[in-house]
């Protein structure tokens, strides 16, 4: 039997002090308005956002990125960060209202993703993964792990409890009353959970796409760059991922068909039952807004999840939506946005049940890939807890 490397490997990870750490940890800075980033870069001295804002300002972007190199360097001459001086792996856990969720962070050789170890299930657009690549070239970090799923393994489970057991590294509670956990492996564990990893034959990316294809683009352009031929993962047990629906929502406006003739459409559909249930299903999608109803779904001979028949059968050949990545007439929203949503004259919303880490390995060990945004997964990550600096390529 031919042993395969280490499918996730020790590393030395950049970290911040145990008394700054719930300062310097980050949401994506996506996730917050106009109001609340400046906030923050007002209030907070000592956040991450400084480093990915670091004139305080838009982020950089094109061939403007190097500042924020320098203003990551900036955090390390002042200690707001530091480089570990032997690898290991981090145990990281999330406690909150969704459960506890944990997991190991490693680096992610990238020959694991030319070798097909590492499974996808949504596609990636070129020039985000242009974007991306420029961007490590240049700042040389990641400051966010990629998120995959693995098979449960009862070894690595073990190995990962035992790490865990001892007095946390870090141990703080953010704003959204969620607990983050993390522990340095021990030494005398690293390479018992490195020959476990071996063992792994393959894993599955939960939330990350672009971070994988932009890493990989990254490696091949720069090859006799050698840290550049990692990147850093978060990798947990796929029955502990949570997930929830990702919502479609579609503006009728101008649409050639009516609501009823829609709802007709939709009826003629052999493999479709519209009844006015409104109880949650795995095989159901809810329609609010202009069409009320249940849409109870047979599953496909070729066992198509629900993200993927939608697409397939209904907003494409019934509203002419072939690019879901672009078209204006479709939203897709989180379940918490869905609470807030105030439909407009001519919205209408199909209401989609979460999928599971099942429904995800089916997909990508049959090589289809899913439309985007088809599932929310936890966790989420937070930026600057843990870094893997591999130094600028240009």
């Amino acid at each position: 039997m031919t042993t395969k490397p280490a499918i996730l490997k020790p590393f030395c990870g950049v970290l911040p002090p145990a008394d700054k750490a719930h300062l310097v940890a980050t949401r994506s800075y996506l996730t917050y308005s106009d109001y609340e980033l400046k906030d923050k870069l007002a209030r907070n001295p000592f956040s991450y956002l400084h480093v990915i804002h670091p004139t305080g300002q838009q982020m950089p972007h094109g061939s403007e990125m190097k500042p924020i190199r320098t203003a990551y360097e900036s955090f390390l001459d002042r200690g707001w960060l530091k480089e570990d001086e032997s690898p290991t792996y981090y145990v990281l856990r999330q406690e909150s209202k969704l459960g506890s969720i944990t997991g190991l962070v490693g680096l992610v050789p990238t020959q694991a993703v030319r070798d097909e170890r590492i499974k996808v299930h949504e596609l990636t657009l070129s020039h985000r993964e242009m974007l991306f690549a420029n961007y490590l070239a240049q700042v040389g970090l990641n400051a966010e792990p990629a998120l995959l799923g693995h098979k449960p393994s009862d070894r690595i489970e073990s190995l990962t409890i035992e790490a865990a057991t001892g007095r946390p590294d870090m141990d703080f509670t953010t704003a959204d009353g969620t607990r983050h956990t993390l522990w340095r492996v021990a030494n005398k564990s690293v390479q018992a959970l490195k020959a476990a990893m071996a063992e792994l034959e393959e894993v599955y990316i939960a939330d990350g796409h672009h971070r994988v294809a932009s890493s990989l683009r990254m490696a091949d352009a720069h090859p006799t760059h050698t840290d550049a031929q990692h990147f850093m993962a978060l990798l947990v047990p796929g029955n502990q991922l949570v997930f929830k629906g990702y919502h479609r929502i579609v503006n009728l406006n101008g649409h050639a068909r009516s609501p009823r003739e829609i709802r007709t459409a939709l009826t003629n559909l052999p493999e479709v039952q519209i009844t006015n249930s409104n109880t949650e299903s795995p095989g159901q999608i809810q329609m609010k807004g202009a069409l009320k109803g249940t849409l109870s779904v047979v599953p496909s001979p070729e066992g198509l999840t629900l993200p993927e028949w939608l697409q397939a059968r209904v907003l494409s050949p019934l509203f002419d939506i072939g690019e879901p990545r672009t078209d204006q007439r479709l939203k897709c929203v989180t379940d918490e946005e869905l609470k807030t949503w105030k439909a407009r004259t001519g919205d209408l919303a199909f209401v989609m049940p979460p999928m599971d880490f099942d429904g995800l390995q089916a997909v990508a060990d049959a090589q289809r890939h899913m439309p985007p945004k088809s599932t929310w997964i936890a966790p989420k990550l937070r930026s600057g807890l843990v870094l893997f600096d591999f130094g600028p390529a240009i």
